[in-house]
């Protein structure tokens, strides 16, 4: 089965329709992924139907509940959930965020090959991003727990920004490590084919207490 082929069939699962385009620049995706891999290190996938049958479909299950119009991927490495986001909603603009330079090379490739204009890439670590507009979401997955993810985006914080985190098991210890915060909070199972177990964790940062601690003072705009 091609990658396109596995796409169409996580999408129908997710009771997601995907225009022809779409399906064309997702498979694309995958196997710029899957041809990086060797110099990048981006995925345990072999193929490219193997990177979306798990990795997109996480991503578009996800898709549904990320709202915008600027959307900021934290750590995004191989792209996931960021590039098929700005493929899925290219009225939006998204920031990939990329500390280690080869993942940050092959994020502006996919950008240039794909032709993905509403896509920047930031080649830097997470918490010393200073962005000129703070963004509405902030999405992530495998950046360390809910407690850091605060700390870390402390600056990025608004009355309407969201926090978007990604989760294998729910993870109920890392909320209550959250103390006050943990009010704030809010844990969805996803069902999303390929996977045993998906959480997704919103934080709606305008529920917050001010300032988050361990952060100084943060000012919501």
């Amino acid at each position: 089965m091609s990658a396109g082929e596995t796409i169409a069939g996580v999408a129908a699962a997710l009771g997601q329709t995907l225009a022809a385009g779409t399906l064309e620049q997702l498979a694309a995706y995958a196997d710029l992924v899957v041809r990086w891999n060797r110099h990048a290190n981006l995925t345990g996938a072999r193929t490219a139907a193997e990177f979306a049958g798990k990795f997109i479909a996480d991503a578009l299950a996800v898709a549904p509940h990320v709202g915008g119009p600027l959307i900021a991927d934290l750590g995004s490495g191989n792209g996931v959930p960021g590039v098929v986001l700005a493929i899925l909603k290219p009225a939006h603009q998204v920031v990939l965020i990329e500390a280690r330079s080869r993942r940050a090379r092959f994020l502006e490739q996919v950008r240039i090959e794909l032709g993905l204009a509403n896509i920047a890439v930031v080649h830097d670590r997470i918490e010393h991003w200073q962005p000129p507009t703070r963004p509405d979401v902030v999405v992530c997955q495998a950046v360390g727990s809910l407690e850091f993810l605060l700390l870390a985006t402390a600056a990025l914080h608004s009355e309407r920004c969201q926090l978007l985190a990604l989760k294998g098991r729910a993870p109920a210890l890392e909320v209550a490590a959250l103390g006050a915060a943990a009010a704030a909070c809010q844990v969805l199972r996803l069902a999303v084919p390929g996977w045993q177990e998906r959480h997704l964790v919103i934080i709606d940062c305008g529920k917050l207490p001010r300032p988050i601690a361990g952060a100084g003072p943060v000012t919501a705009v």
